[in-house]
């Protein structure tokens, strides 16, 4: 009787295994990268925090530089800089190997695989760079390291290269998640962003490992909204008016923020070619710029936070967005290993307080938190050509969801006129565009040398190639 038992429950196990869904125990490991990536993503946030104070007493890098005497405020930046870029030179040379290809392309067109040593490299020396209040945006570090813990665990678990790509997608959209607070618009950056479109097997996966990224964050290290706002009133029609101007600025300004970086990043790596000395001047230009204003200082978190709860007059709004422009670009220029996200979010929303000072048409809400929000997730969408993941990012990043009525349309126009005007989006280096390349047959071309027109045509349909969870059919 035990034996027959027995025979009919191995049965059953073998009818499971053979029968079951391959995603189904995908999920199961994007849950598990999930919680890994939040936790390397806290990690990071944790260690810039312990380097902080061994300068300052405070946390965040505005009120650290506020802090700090004038000579002070001004060595540090360079003082990191310099530090992070003997680390990236040294590290370079020691491991006499390129530093591979980062997190979105190796998901886009490449094997889902992440070399160990120029990721860990890069880690600590935007650790250290960010940490001395270059500004530059530490969640592009905080997702490349989510994105390499994820490829770890796909190599541990000998994932074929498919669910490997998948895997560091779903490592991403946990980073991204546990950085912003927003698991949501970490699913959409991952579906907008680096594949341009996911079908539904794959979004369910991505969404599941930026949820539990989220939940792991809120649950054992930070809880609440990214940032902190004042209630936004309910949005009338004639908010919407506003909305579409902002969203049309920001069309214009996001381009030629996109060719500022990219020209000056040429002509001036191009001009020096030692990135420690490179680095380090670029550290001097910030905290020089810094002495005339401390917000100069870090990713924008802190000035973002000011603008949606102070009163700010029009000419400090002005000289916070020239001269966290300056900065920004700088470090950019310098290859400073970082992201330019939550930066444009620090610009977006001065360009929605300037907006909201001069031009709002008066019968429209004066809500200073509205026009910040709009004009961070318009200019977002205007550099990264991703309106979806633009306007869900800065609802869940204060969790007002009246923002979204007002965000959407201003974040489709600045998309449109964006992307019309500059075919290459903030992260076309990052996906392993080439110069002039912008389209998915161009990345499947790249992607699948052997493949015939017809079987290009195909896969460039999908913007994805192959499915990430199986093999092509």
């Amino acid at each position: 009787m035990s034996d027959s038992i027995s025979n009919r429950f191995h049965a059953l196990l073998a009818h499971l295994r053979f029968g079951l869904d391959p995603m189904v125990p995908m999920m199961l490991i994007a849950a598990a990268v999930g919680f890994a990536s939040s936790v390397a993503v806290e990690g990071f946030r944790m260690a810039m925090y312990a380097i902080i104070h061994l300068y300052s007493a405070h946390e965040h890098l505005v009120a650290a530089a506020a802090g700090l005497p004038l000579w002070q405020r001004a060595a540090i930046p360079p003082l990191a800089a310099i530090v992070g870029g003997l680390i990236m030179w040294a590290g370079h040379r020691w491991i006499k190997r390129p530093r591979g290809p980062e997190y979105m392309e190796a998901v886009r067109v490449g094997d889902g695989r992440l070399p160990l040593g120029p990721n860990l490299v890069r880690t600590v020396s935007s650790l250290v760079a960010v940490s001395g209040g270059i500004t530059i945006g530490r969640e592009g570090t905080m997702i490349q390291f989510a994105s390499l813990i994820s490829s770890i665990i796909g190599r541990i678990g000998r994932a074929d290269a498919a669910h490997q790509r998948l895997i560091v997608a779903c490592g991403a959209a946990a980073g991204f998640a546990g950085a912003y607070h927003a698991p949501i618009a970490g699913t959409l950056f991952v579906a907008e962003i680096i594949l341009g479109g996911l079908q539904l097997r794959e979004i369910a996966a991505v969404l599941v490992a930026a949820v539990i990224g989220e939940l792991t964050t809120q649950s054992l290290f930070a809880t609440g909204p990214l940032y902190l706002a004042h209630a936004v009133p309910a949005v009338s029609f004639v908010d919407l008016l506003d909305a579409a101007l902002l969203g049309l600025l920001a069309g214009f300004i996001g381009p030629a923020f996109l060719w500022l970086l990219d020209t000056s990043r040429r002509k001036y790596q191009s001009l020096i070619g030692f990135l420690p000395l490179r680095m380090g001047l670029a550290g001097l230009v910030i905290g020089l710029l810094s002495l005339l204003m401390p917000e100069v200082w870090g990713n924008g978190y802190s000035v973002v936070q000011s603008f949606l709860v102070d009163h700010w007059a029009l000419s400090a709004v002005a000289g916070v967005f020239v001269l966290r422009l300056i900065a920004v670009t700088a470090a950019s220029a310098a290859g400073i290993p970082g992201g330019v996200l939550t930066p444009t979010l620090a610009l977006g929303a001065a360009m929605g307080l300037m907006v909201s000072h001069s031009f709002l048409v008066p019968e429209a809400s004066h809500s200073q938190a509205l026009w910040a929000l709009v004009g961070m997730g318009s200019l977002l969408a205007a550099t990264t050509h991703a309106p979806a993941m633009s306007a869900i990012m800065v609802f869940e990043i204060t969790r007002n969801y009246n923002v979204v009525m007002a965000a959407m349309p201003a974040c489709v126009i600045a998309s449109v006129i964006g992307s019309l005007l500059r075919h290459r989006s903030v992260y076309a280096e990052a996906l392993g565009l080439k110069e002039g390349e912008h389209s998915t047959l161009g990345v499947v071309e790249r992607a699948f040398p052997s493949a015939g027109e017809e079987t290009v045509a195909a896969l460039a349909v999908t913007d994805a190639g192959p499915p990430l969870g199986g093999k092509a059919e």
